[in-house]
């Protein structure tokens, strides 16, 4: 894989290690072209070889139904657990007793225990996003302006790790299974990231802030169209591009939360004396994704916001405008999701918290390079 500014070579928290489900891994390789384009839409994109892509990538996306909602729920609907202990009662309704703090609800509506998670609170506010022209590995469409979000909320401390997402949903769709349940989930779309989010939000009896068809790999989501936007639902989401970076700066100005990249470090380069302790990338990764939580985290205690796997997040792809916005939550239509972060195959420039990447399939293309993290509103 080839970016055009370098070669590319390919919680404090304890992570507890409790019985998971029987998984049916996915042995799949994930298409690994160059997903990452100077310009969105411009001349200079690349896109994948079709004999490389993904053949998920001709499913059609349908139109989803809303979700059911106190206004709307069918009064022939009958409820039943049957022996579920937690979830949905199939008519709106939650399954009794729920689940402790310790637990979450498996796929199968059952409570499972899980290792602790740790989550950041983000307080709302105004913040410059994008990149300086001067910035090392910068690209064009990092275009500088400031973004004003109107809410606080919460992000988790990592990113979701292959156990967690085992235990919820009942199967494990990464690639590399033998780097360990502590290891970020990757292999995913869009749609079951969206799906997982979901699932916490049941398990916690939030409304979920997306409408899904289908199950497991096949599932397609779109938002929930009872809210106005992202901000406004209350359960568990993925975050905004705005609100991924304003977490990851974690109130810096700079590349990374470690400081600048200078000019002769944005590819693979080792040692890289600002990377190196913060992010798992091609310079410093062994060609392999790793545990979570293992490197330094930023002034909120978020671990891996940069490198290790790049993360989804809830936006459409769209160009920065030069004036500021409030509250953005990307395109209102397209096919183009966002991802984050920089990853354990790529380079230092991807590596900064201005960097944004897209994969040239779309919400339902899976790559072993990209992962996820959960993020809700909390409040003004």
């Amino acid at each position: 894989m080839t970016n055009r500014r370098h070669d590319a070579v390919s919680r404090t928290l304890t992570a507890s290690l409790y019985a998971v489900l029987a998984v049916a891994a996915v042995a799949t390789a994930a298409c690994k072209g160059n997903f990452k384009p100077r310009d969105a839409g411009g001349d200079d994109a690349d896109h994948h070889d079709p004999a490389d892509a993904d053949p998920d990538l001709d499913v059609a996306i349908p139109d989803a139904d809303r979700d059911s909602t106190d206004d709307d729920i069918d009064e022939d609907c009958m409820p039943s657990c049957g022996s579920r202990q937690c979830g949905t009662d199939g008519c709106g309704g939650l399954c009794a007793p729920g689940c402790g703090p310790s637990q979450a609800c498996s796929a199968f509506g059952q409570c499972e225990e899980v290792r602790p998670w740790t989550w950041a609170s983000v307080p709302g506010g105004s913040f410059a996003m994008g990149s300086l022209i001067n910035e090392a590995g910068r690209y064009d469409n990092e275009v500088r302006h400031t973004v004003t979000l109107t809410h606080g909320f919460v992000i988790l401390s990592t990113e979701v790790t292959q156990a967690d997402f085992t235990a919820l949903m009942g199967y494990n769709p990464s690639t590399y299974t033998d780097c360990g349940p502590d290891c970020p989930v990757e292999t995913l779309n869009w749609h079951q990231a969206a799906a997982y989010c979901n699932a916490l939000s049941d398990g916690e009896g939030f409304r979920r802030c997306y409408d899904c068809d289908g199950l497991g790999r096949d599932i397609i989501c779109t938002m929930n169209p009872a809210f106005d936007s992202p901000y406004d639902c209350p359960g568990y989401r993925l975050p905004t591009e705005a609100e991924w970076e304003l977490s990851a700066r974690a109130s810096t100005t700079t590349a990374t939360y470690n400081g600048d990249l200078p000019e002769d470090a944005i590819g693979c380069e080792s040692p890289n004396m600002v990377l190196d302790s913060i992010a798992w990338f091609c310079g410093d990764s062994d060609g392999s994704l790793h545990a979570v939580a293992r490197l330094e985290p930023n002034e909120l205690g978020l671990y891996d916001m940069l490198g290790n796997v790049y993360e989804w997040v809830n936006d459409l792809l769209y160009d920065y405008p030069t004036t500021p916005v409030t509250d953005p939550w990307g395109s209102s239509d397209g096919l183009l999701r966002v991802i984050r972060g920089g990853s354990w195959n790529y380079g230092a420039s991807e590596a900064r918290a201005a960097n944004r990447g897209w994969t040239n399939g779309g919400a339902i293309e899976r790559l072993d390079f990209v992962g996820f993290r959960v993020a809700r509103t909390s409040g003004p």
